[in-house]
């Protein structure tokens, strides 16, 4: 069973992994998305240059962005920097799951922040996004 921590700066370890479940991309939820977004591109609901129907590049983003929450609790954070890179296409059906590393941690003006590594990959091992965030850390 898993332990969850409160997430603190003294806490979070340089080098610490995640990973998230895995999380099937349903039709319903690329319908969801755009709306939400909304941004009704005709690829997100008919032919492509991709074979097909795919979802917002974003869609699985959140996957990444909570993947601290798979072994703490998270008080607040807000996101300073993103960095995202769409390899591949994502698609209903495709089984997603995200890893990421802790890369730096770090306190500027008063504030600590910590960088993560990601990588969303489907049930294949194909790499569909990579990137890195950067979240200040809200003490409780």
């Amino acid at each position: 069973m898993t332990e969850f921590k409160p997430l603190t700066y003294e806490a979070l370890t340089v080098g610490e992994e995640f990973v998230s479940d895995a999380y099937l991309v349903t039709p319903e939820d690329v319908d969801t998305y755009a709306f939400a977004v909304d941004d009704h591109h005709p690829w997100f609901f008919g032919p492509s240059p991709f074979g097909g129907p795919v979802a917002h590049p974003t869609l699985v983003a959140n996957q990444a962005l909570r993947l601290r929450h798979s072994r703490y609790v998270v008080h607040a954070g807000l996101h300073a920097k993103m960095q995202f890179e769409f390899l591949e296409p994502i698609r209903a059906g495709m089984r997603v799951r995200s890893r990421g590393r802790v890369v730096d941690k770090y306190e500027r003006r008063g504030k600590q922040y910590m960088v993560t590594e990601f990588v969303t990959e489907d049930d294949a091992g194909t790499t569909l996004v990579r990137g890195q965030f950067t979240q200040m850390l809200i003490p409780a």
